[in-house]
């Protein structure tokens, strides 16, 4: 028997911190030279809202839309900083998939999870560009100053 969708979700968004926590040291052991992650600011929130949206039967494709915090980018080398991204959702996926592993989920929150991962994943490539929700504020690192602007809202860049 598997655990359904709402308390799966309810067990993600409690363990919301401890989610982040594992992601970070799993990010840090495929990455030790980035610290902190460039999705580092969006980690507690990304499992906190995946876990909510699981629990009330949301649509996956909410959960990225619905996201705050920081996000670094290091502008001089786009290239690298979307390989680097794209690493963590990674490392995301593999904490997502050990909680589904540990709850026992069934078929369908995994695949409910992996639409939430793409949808992001997907969304994030345009961070630089302005893309991304309101809430996710990018910030620039540019020799070790860094200036922040919300996607969007700013035609020029830094």
């Amino acid at each position: 028997m598997s655990v359904d969708a709402r308390r799966a979700g309810e067990a993600i968004a409690s363990s919301a911190p401890d989610l982040a926590r594992l992601w970070r040291n799993t990010r840090a052991q495929s990455s030790p030279d980035v610290w902190p992650g460039l999705l580092d600011g969006i980690a507690d929130d990304w499992f906190l809202r995946v876990g909510e949206a699981l629990e009330q039967g949301r649509d996956p494709a909410l959960v990225w839309p619905g996201l705050a915090g920081i996000v670094r980018f290091d502008p001089r080398d786009r290239d690298r900083s979307l390989a680097e991204i794209d690493g963590e959702w990674n490392a995301f996926q593999a904490v997502l998939g050990g909680a589904c592993d540990a709850l026992g989920c069934g078929e369908d929150v995994r695949e409910w999870m992996a639409r939430a991962l793409v949808i992001a994943r997907s969304g994030s490539r345009t961070l630089d560009e302005g893309g991304g929700p309101r809430g996710i504020v990018v910030v620039w690192s540019l020799s070790g100053l860094a200036s922040a602007r919300r996607p969007g809202h700013d035609a020029g860049r830094p």
